[in-house]
């Protein structure tokens, strides 16, 4: 099994790259994305599609900025900085996350927990 910081590691060198076969390569096809706590979960491929497809589109840029790691078993919890900028705005979001790795090392779970910027008006981020 690989590690969770390991597989987190990737997924931010992948985002970053904007490398979307890399990216969805890191994860189980089961994956549940709690994005963030609050909103129903997403599941599976169609839920890293969208993901990815909702953060990569035209105008949107993220960077991500981990601050500090510390893994337990086969989760990472991580306090990093989500770097944006949407249509020519500049944001800074930032999160606690949990990140879970099966016994393939793909990632099955993904929990993130921040206060959504007001400027990102979209209620697929945004708990109802």
């Amino acid at each position: 099994m690989g590690s969770a910081t390991e597989a987190f590691k990737n997924h931010c060198e992948a985002w970053d790259a904007q490398d979307r076969d890399r990216w969805m390569s890191l994860f189980s096809p089961a994956v549940v994305l709690e994005d963030p706590v609050g909103v129903a979960p997403k599941i599976g491929q169609e839920a890293l599609d969208k993901t990815w497809d909702r953060s990569h589109r035209e105008g949107r840029r993220w960077t991500l900025e981990p601050r500090r790691l510390v893994e337990c078993q086969n989760e990472v919890a991580v306090d990093l900085i989500n770097h944006g900028a949407i249509d020519g705005q500049t944001l800074r979001v930032e999160s606690i996350e949990i990140w879970r790795v099966d016994d393939d090392g793909k990632i099955d779970l993904v929990r993130v927990f921040f206060d959504p910027d007001p400027a990102v008006n979209d209620p697929y981020y945004v708990p109802q």
